[in-house]
């Protein structure tokens, strides 16, 4: 269908839907939309889109999209004045961390404030914090990328850096978070930027998520907070702050679009299935990889030590491995173990067991990486043969791998989202 848009109206898109730009001009988040340019508005997402001058749009709209036309400003003023505050500051290498809720419109903002940088010949990287809703990098990741051109939708950038974690919430990877944003930002730097932003999770009230985001600004070191905030929900964090940060309060916009939990799902999957498209089974000798995480496997299956746990457990055992700090004993599918068996275990080792069954690391999301450490992509375990301690991996990463490290996110064979491990099974 087509749609009229007047000179200082704004259409609202909630995805999925397809926009293409006919005649006159348009922009969104401060991107300027180029005439017979198709935009994509994903599921969960809307975008705004904001007539400059007097356009025409053809509309491919999906089920349950739907589309507003409203006569205002998309961009709140409270976001330009910060903009502009930051931009004309002479700090040298600046780098911005955003802080706000749950769809207060944290990604909006940082699509805005690095396409103005930009187009003042700032260079600009996007450093993506969320581990549930990630843009830049398949989610259970935090990612980096080096902004060439200007943004609308940042799910289409290219990451130059993805370091995995391994879940989708902070709650249970706090220190993993801090440390890789506090890396990914030196990397930005070293690779030009002077103008860094880093978009960070909803996770904001409560202690455990006051004490999080504090110790957060104090390891990155952040030259401006932009607090993007409703009511009061950030004031906890930044009453406790020092002082010595400069802090921008903004304001959450009217128009923000609301996702319950099954669309956020639905997000997170469309990524999975964009970072797993076209991949085939690979197999992995585990004498030639490293295997940690969530599942720490080195393939040496100890026979002396079997007969010792099978005169306890009886024909159960199909593997089993000393790990020094641990023992991996892993039971045939349908096997358990009653009370005595584990009581009569933990007497008999004097150290931790970690029982797994046949067919427990089905499903579980891989990050697969180089032997410096670097991300290659992500995978799907399909299975570990034990007879010939080989791992199994879906994936579309081609070529040798160092490191396959196993995170707590479980998909089905279509990409979908099972389950996420609280802990190790």
């Amino acid at each position: 269908m087509k749609q009229s848009v007047e000179k200082g109206k704004t259409l609202l898109v909630d995805g999925p839907a397809c926009i293409k730009l006919c005649s006159g001009a348009m922009r969104a988040f401060g991107a300027q939309i180029k005439i017979g340019e198709h935009i994509i508005v994903r599921v969960g997402k809307r975008i705004p889109f904001e007539a400059t001058e007097d356009s025409q749009i053809e509309m491919l709209l999906g089920n349950s999209a739907s589309f507003l036309l409203i006569d205002e400003d998309p961009i709140p003023q409270s976001w330009k004045e910060a903009v502009s505050t930051m931009l004309s500051s002479n700090k040298g290498a600046e780098t911005i961390m955003v802080l706000g809720g749950i769809d207060s419109g944290k990604t909006s903002f940082c699509n805005y404030l690095a396409n103005t940088a930009l187009s003042l010949g700032r260079s600009v990287s996007l450093i993506d914090g969320d581990l549930g809703q990630s843009d830049v990098g398949p989610p259970g990741t935090v990612g980096l990328s080096i902004i060439k051109k200007p943004i609308v939708d940042p799910f289409n950038l290219k990451p130059d850096h993805v370091i995995f974690i391994g879940v989708t919430s902070p709650y249970t990877a706090v220190k993993s978070i801090i440390e890789s944003l506090v890396d990914l930002k030196a990397k930005a730097i070293d690779l030009g930027s002077n103008f860094v932003i880093i978009n960070t999770d909803g996770w904001v009230e409560g202690a455990g998520a006051v004490e999080y985001k504090l110790n957060l600004i104090r390891m990155v070191k952040p030259d401006f907070i932009v607090a993007i905030q409703g009511n009061s929900e950030l004031k906890p964090i930044i009453g406790s702050l020092s002082g010595l940060e400069e802090v921008l309060i903004i304001d959450v916009p009217k128009n923000i679009k609301k996702r319950d939990r099954e669309t956020r799902k639905i997000i997170r999957e469309s990524s999975y299935k964009k970072y797993l498209k076209d991949g085939k089974i690979r197999s992995y000798p585990l004498s030639w990889i490293t295997v940690d995480g969530n599942l720490e496997l080195k393939g040496r299956n100890d026979q002396f030590l079997k007969k010792r746990l099978e005169e306890i457990v009886g024909n159960k055992i199909i593997y089993c491995e000393n790990m020094g700090s641990q023992i991996i004993l892993v039971l045939k599918r349908e096997s358990t173990l009653s009370d005595e068996e584990n009581a009569k275990l933990n007497a008999e080792f004097k150290k931790p067991i970690r029982i797994l069954r046949e067919g427990d690391e089905r499903g579980l999301l891989v990050s697969l990486e180089d032997n410096e450490g670097r991300f290659l992509g992500i995978g799907t375990i399909c299975s570990v043969d034990y007879d010939r301690s080989v791992l199994k991996v879906y994936t579309n990463v081609n070529g040798p791998a160092s490191r396959v490290h196993v995170g707590r996110i479980r998909l089905d064979e279509k990409g979908n989202e099972v389950e996420v491990i609280a802990r190790s099974q």
